[in-house]
This record gives C-alpha cells, sequence and structure tokens, in this order.
C-alpha cells in the first residue's frame, strides 16, 4: 500500500519511547468511541481508567493481558500506544494492522 493511502501512522519519537498509532483523517471525539467500542469488541477489551478533560481524552484500557493507552486530542486526533517497557507490542501492530484493513475504504475527513 501507498504510504500517502495509509489510515495509520506509526510514530516512533525517540529511544524508549512507545510507538505511536495515529488513525489518520479520524480525528474527532467520536470516532473516539468508536475506537473504544472496536477493542472492545474484537479484543475483549476493558477501561481500566478514564481521564477527560475539555480538548482531551486520555483512557488506558487491557486487552489479552496488556495494558495500553488510547488519547485523544481535540487538535491531533486519535492515537494508542503499548503502556509495555519495549514501547511496542505484536498486539498493537495487530491492531494497527486490523484497523488499516478495515478503514483503508473509507473516505477520510
Amino acid at each position: 500500500m501507498n504510504d500517502t493511502n495509509r489510515v495509520i501512522y506509526r510514530e516512533a519519537s525517540g529511544e524508549n519511547q512507545p510507538i505511536k498509532y495515529h488513525v489518520i483523517g479520524m480525528n474527532d471525539w467520536g470516532f473516539f468511541d468508536s475506537l473504544v467500542e472496536f477493542f472492545q469488541k474484537n479484543y475483549g477489551a476493558t477501561v481500566e481508567v478514564k481521564s477527560d478533560g475539555i480538548n482531551t481524552r486520555c483512557w488506558q484500557l487491557r486487552a489479552r493481558g496488556e495494558y495500553f493507552m488510547l488519547e485523544h486530542n481535540e487538535d491531533l486526533g486519535n492515537w494508542f500506544y503499548s503502556c509495555g517497557s519495549e514501547g511496542d507490542s505484536a498486539l498493537m501492530q495487530a491492531i494497527a494492522d486490523d484497523l488499516e484493513g478495515r478503514l483503508k475504504d473509507i473516505p477520510c475527513q
């Protein structure tokens, strides 16, 4: 797939930092809720911690024994990343690939 058509952007911000998976073009608050439902339905995720601000959301979820973060910022959109010390995991990569396949033909904002 051409990188210009990707739905998931993998951001490696530096050594010892998590790989962040940004969902491109689906930036609104409502899509955050859709992502939570997707994680719950397809990966058995549970919401462990919620922190909602005026323009931000930061929730910790757990799926398949792994903790990960799902964040929203009104200016930046939605992204998720592993809480593991490695900064990435097979689960995060599988979720990113799954979302890429499901969202690739949906028009973005």
